[in-house]
């Protein structure tokens, strides 16, 4: 269910304009997508993620399940830049691994941002580039960022969640099988390797009678984010 080409990881993030922000809270863009996030991390790191999949009801949704998606630092790049193995999930339900060169941000951001816009639209419905372009507007203009303690490895650490409804108040929301109000949170911060701590989307719809699901993706060694 998690399939993204290549070039995804590169057309995605080039729809999300990118905002400098010099304030004491960043830009939600500017963290985003602006950020350095792998520039630091040593070649040979895996960055490891676990990815866990809760359905309401499995007849209708599919089964749930957890498993890993990785993205390996294998080498440095030019200055600043690295390149990257990224490989969702393991045996059976393994994707073909992405190599992707000259990196600076985390492609995994890109791995989740795909795969909640194509979750959405299997719950919602909807043209793929519309969905993906309303997420990406919405990123830029009115997504939230709030200061969130996250415990990393027994210590906590100061960072950010970015807070994301895009089709809340969309015009075709009627459409959207009551899914609308989908809610994706991410959690990071520059104290953790990648930055990118969890990363949430919960699809609830306001059809009590319908099926809910709720994804996360959590670097090993992150708890709890408050």
């Amino acid at each position: 269910m998690l399939r993204f080409p290549v070039a995804a990881l590169a057309a995605l993030a080039l729809l999300i304009p990118g905002v400098a922000g010099a304030e004491d809270t960043p830009k939600p863009t500017d963290i985003l997508f602006n950020r350095p996030h792998i520039s630091s991390v040593a070649a040979g790191t895996v960055l490891d993620y676990k990815f866990v999949r809760k359905p309401s009801d499995e007849k209708l949704l599919g089964p749930g399940f957890s498993d890993d998606i990785t993205v390996k630092i294998d080498s440095d790049g030019a200055p600043g830049k690295k390149n990257v193995t990224v490989q969702v999930y393991s045996g059976d339900r393994a994707r073909e691994p992405q190599r992707i060169t000259g990196m600076d941000g985390n492609p995994m951001l890109i791995v989740y941002l795909d795969n909640a816009v194509s979750h959405f639209r299997l719950l919602a419905g909807g043209d793929s580039a519309y969905l993906k372009n309303t997420f990406s507007k919405y990123l830029a203009e009115n997504a939230t960022i709030a200061p969130v303690k996250i415990l990393y490895k027994g210590k906590e650490v100061d960072g950010y969640q970015v807070t994301a409804t895009p089709y809340a108040n969309d015009p075709a929301k009627a459409k959207m099988n009551g899914f609308e109000n989908a809610t994706f949170k991410i959690a990071l911060s520059d104290k953790i390797p990648g930055y990118f701590a969890r990363m949430v989307s919960d699809y609830t719809s306001t059809d009590k009678s319908a099926p809910s699901l709720l994804e996360t993706t959590t670097l090993e060694g992150v708890g709890d984010v408050k």
